[in-house]
């Protein structure tokens, strides 16, 4: 829901009434499926997530039930849809927004958002890249992303202890992850789990061969045969770094 949410407060206006902005919630949601439709209620959830006062489903409904030019109901369905006429309009009026590029679906599909929510707002954007990544198949990225998150995770610990320059090379630049996941998992204040450190290599190694080995490609079961590591290691760091 919150990419629709973010598409209604951009085009919010005084002017806009209830039904217009229940024809944007429908033209957003269809943009790549002319037949997908929602239900008064849903639109009215929508509408009150924004920041508008609690909507009149019936008033709602009987205001696009008067738009037959521009919405109709889904066969079968109590939910509404647009017709050609209201989705041509509409595409005129958000062009700009048309051809925007997608915002990918969020998931959970390699790493749980809630376990990462509340840190720091550029892990949570990593870990939305790590799984929209996989979701598309783009397997080397996931397994770059991951060893991004890795490597800020290990820095998030000896900065929270206060002994960055431990991680420092002598130009005063943090070190390469090879050497991070070293000296992290020699460091004897911090004690890494046998599982934690296992994830770590596994991922260092992954990570190494997406990002410098030219002639390899990361597959699907590359990423899911270290999945369960890389959540132990990074919660785990997580809470070595105060994060959780």
């Amino acid at each position: 829901m919150t990419d629709v949410v973010e598409f209604l407060r951009s085009i919010e206006s005084e002017k806009l009434t209830g039904a217009d902005r229940a024809r944007a919630i429908l033209w957003w949601m269809s943009r790549d499926d002319n037949s997908v439709g929602m239900t008064t209620a849903e639109m009215c959830g929508i509408i009150e997530t924004v920041g508008h006062a609690k909507q009149n489903v019936s008033r709602l409904d009987t205001q696009l039930s008067e738009d037959r030019r521009r919405v109709s109901r889904v066969p079968g369905a109590k939910a509404w849809r647009l017709n050609p006429r209201g989705r041509s309009e509409l595409d005129q009026s958000y062009e700009a927004l048309a051809q925007a590029p997608r915002i990918p679906k969020a998931s959970d599909t390699i790493l749980s958002r809630n376990l990462f929510d509340g840190t720091r707002g550029y892990i949570e954007k990593v870990v939305r890249q790590i799984n929209a990544s996989y979701d598309a198949g783009l397997y080397d990225c996931c397994a770059v992303m991951c060893r991004r998150l890795l490597e800020t995770l290990i820095i998030e610990v000896y900065e929270h202890v206060k002994r960055s320059d431990d991680i420092k090379g002598k130009d005063g630049h943090f070190l390469m992850l090879a050497d991070l996941v070293k000296t992290i998992g020699s460091d004897p204040a911090f004690n890494l789990s046998r599982n934690a450190q296992r994830g770590l290599d596994e991922f260092k190694r992954l990570g190494d061969l997406s990002a410098h080995n030219r002639r390899f490609n990361a597959q699907k079961n590359d990423i899911d045969q270290i999945q369960a590591g890389l959540r132990v290691s990074t919660e785990e760091l997580l809470h070595l770094a105060g994060l959780i």
